[in-house]
């Protein structure tokens, strides 16, 4: 009876938990090397942030632009935000962070910043 009683008791247990699926990160050698270029560029630039629930790698630049155009050509999810910063388009990258083209500044004036951020939860 009390192996049925465990038994019952990790039924429930499983079922009332979150599922954590792994995120669904593209392997496939042209994502990954965006994706390391990426990284190895906000390295460089000591543009790496500690935060509390992981790390965040910002890169910027050339690299930026040609994972921005390479998540066009791939179809990742986009939006168009209104923040205080300005005007920006983000694709998302993933499972792990975004990509995003800065199309107007605070002021309403065209200009086109472009970055993306990477995140490793812990």
């Amino acid at each position: 009876m009390a192996s049925k009683r465990i038994s019952v008791f990790s039924l429930l247990v499983a079922i009332a938990s979150p599922s954590v699926a792994p995120a669904q990160i593209s392997v496939r050698p042209d994502a990954l090397t965006h994706y390391s270029y990426c990284v190895s560029h906000a390295k460089d630039r000591a543009n790496v942030f500690l935060l509390d629930r992981g790390t965040m790698y910002r890169c910027g630049d050339e690299i930026a632009v040609s994972y921005f155009n390479f998540l066009g050509r791939r179809k990742a999810p986009e939006k168009r935000v209104v923040e205080a910063e300005g005007v920006f388009i983000y694709r998302m990258i993933e499972g792990v962070g975004k990509c995003w083209n800065k199309i107007e500044d605070a002021s309403g004036a065209p200009t086109s910043i472009y970055g993306c951020d990477i995140y490793v939860e812990l």
